[in-house]
């Protein structure tokens, strides 16, 4: 006996009741869409959630500062309630050198905005043709805006 769907020149593999029909292949990127958005809807759960992030505790413990030594090791300055530890972390574990027993005073942060002016002020004394790494930032006012002639210097620069 033979098949409408065959006499109608559909493939046996395209009917309905196939594993390769576009309706199963449909219905297999949907659930795999579902799946993935149920892993990442966690992942990022258990970023936003971590243990000991809940509770009290949360604004105790905070880290002051922090210094590089290697590409994997640095000093951590953390703040636990009215102490203040130094900290030695490797990739091996994290170790306390020092227990402070009194607090160091906590400074904002300025020498990047310093750097920052003192690098903006040097790229335009360098488009000018008069900069030199040595020479200390002037004021904003000092600086001359406009055309002058390039200088030998700034050719030896590039």
């Amino acid at each position: 006996m033979v098949s409408p769907l065959a006499c109608a020149g559909t493939p046996p593999a395209m009917e309905t009741g196939s594993p390769f029909s576009w309706m199963a292949i449909m219905q297999l990127f949907a659930a795999l869409l579902f799946v993935l958005a149920i892993f990442f809807v966690v992942i990022w759960m258990l970023k936003r959630f971590q243990p000991g992030s809940l509770g009290s505790t949360a604004g105790a413990l905070r880290v002051i500062g922090s210094l590089p030594l290697g590409a994997r090791e640095r000093l951590l300055l953390v703040q636990v309630g009215e102490q203040q530890l130094l900290l030695g972390v490797t990739p091996t574990g994290i170790h306390l050198l020092h227990t402070l027993e009194t607090p160091l005073p906590e400074t904002t942060s300025q020498s990047a905005t310093a750097f920052a002016s003192w690098l903006r002020t040097a790229m335009e004394r360098r488009k000018q043709g008069s900069w030199s790494p040595n020479t200390p930032p002037s004021p904003a006012g000092d600086i001359k805006v406009g055309k002058q002639q390039p200088s030998s210097e700034s050719s030896s620069l590039d």
